[in-house]
């Protein structure tokens, strides 16, 4: 009996630990504070946007079955107003990426294609009352990456991670740096601190020809299952 009962105690513990390895969920939520320069449909000062705080939300999804990508999915809100003027500029964003993990030890590496679905728009209210909109919509292909470093026995990691395209005259580019701290490793609870630096020329995109810089700090806080 006390054989039995070893062998169905390490079944359950093999089981526990393989279900990690099998199967692994990655979310992170947090809030990012960036300032603007550049300008929108070659008219108005970037620069006169307010910087307000926006939230951002990932979610990854990782298996070990051969050749087929694992899962990214991540929005962001980018919402702000012009000093003046009655405004809103909205250029949040969805991102769907498909990757693979190419390095998987203490040097983490991923590569992989995203879709980048932009639904913004920006409403400018004239002095009759009206308002004329500017929009900004569309998909875009991009290149993903992502490169960690873990720092063995402390917790901490090094991390960057990015996404760019250059295409028929827009151009965007979408990089952060950051250190995550996994302060809770039983429970695989990590917060994060960054910077994030998104460059967005699109011209052709749509009616709103955006040349404009979006740098800031950001702090999430991650969750690993």
């Amino acid at each position: 009996m006390k054989k039995i009962t070893l062998a169905i105690c390490a079944a359950l513990a093999s089981a526990g630990a393989s279900a990690d390895t099998i199967l692994g969920f990655d979310a992170t939520a947090g809030v990012w504070m960036p300032a603007y320069s550049g300008d929108l449909n070659n008219v108005l000062n970037g620069d006169n946007l307010k910087e307000d705080n926006n939230t951002f939300l990932q979610v990854a999804l990782e298996h070990p079955i051969p050749l087929v990508p694992n899962i990214l999915v991540s929005h962001t809100q980018i919402e702000s107003e012009f000093d003046g003027i009655n405004s809103n500029l909205d250029l949040s964003h969805t991102d769907a990426t498909l990757y693979y993990e190419i390095l998987d030890n203490w040097v983490n590496l991923d590569l992989g294609l995203t879709a980048r679905n932009f639904d913004g728009a920006l409403d400018v209210m004239g002095f009759s009352g009206e308002t004329i909109t500017l929009d900004f919509a569309g998909t875009l292909p991009m290149v993903y990456g992502m490169a960690r470093f873990d720092l063995p026995f402390t917790g901490w990691s090094i991390i960057a991670q990015g996404n760019g395209i250059e295409y028929d005259g827009d151009k965007i580019t979408d990089l952060t740096a950051k250190i995550r701290w996994d302060f809770v490793p039983a429970l695989d609870f990590a917060v994060e601190a960054g910077y994030r630096a998104m460059s967005i020329d699109a011209p052709e995109l749509d009616d709103l020809e955006p040349n404009l810089e979006i740098k800031g700090p950001y702090l999430g806080l991650s969750l690993h299952l």
